[in-house]
């Protein structure tokens, strides 16, 4: 992974072309959220493409289509333990109601997923993406952003 500093990554997420974001914030089992160095994040990669693969699945019934996203790993205080940022398109013929409940049901299929929380109204993208890059530095080891699936 290349080390870039925090308004690198900044520059990095505003970079990606989101017309209707939502912001969603992923909650893991408890043997992930508190689980400890790199196979925790190659973990939760893995439930991250298996999470996309379904709601494309369901987004997208005859098409090879990609939402745009990028995805960010983080990990709160000693309570929150790890857990993902999202930020997503919403696909121009879903409405954003129907779009929420199968970001819901593809993320609760997944093996490790046990929480999604959404927020629809987003007015500060640039702030947002300044927030998701908090972490990202050459100290903290528990956040990156989850290239594979951006």
């Amino acid at each position: 992974m290349e080390y870039i500093i925090k308004n690198g990554y900044q520059d990095l997420l505003g970079k990606y072309k989101i017309v209707r974001p939502i912001y969603l914030t992923l909650g893991f089992n408890d043997h992930v959220k508190f689980g400890e160095g790199d196979n925790t994040k190659e973990r939760m990669k893995k439930n991250h493409r298996h999470f996309f693969n379904e709601l494309h699945r369901n987004v997208f019934k005859k098409s090879t289509k990609r939402i745009p996203r990028y995805v960010v790993i983080e990990r709160g205080g000693e309570t929150s333990g790890f857990h993902s940022h999202v930020v997503c398109e919403t696909p121009e013929h879903l409405s954003t109601n129907k779009f929420e409940n199968l970001l819901r049901t593809s993320w609760l299929k997944t093996k490790d997923g046990v929480s999604l929380y959404a927020e629809r109204t987003i007015f500060d993208r640039q702030g947002l993406d300044g927030y998701n890059a908090k972490q990202q530095c050459l100290k903290d080891t528990d956040a990156e952003v989850d290239v594979m699936n951006s």
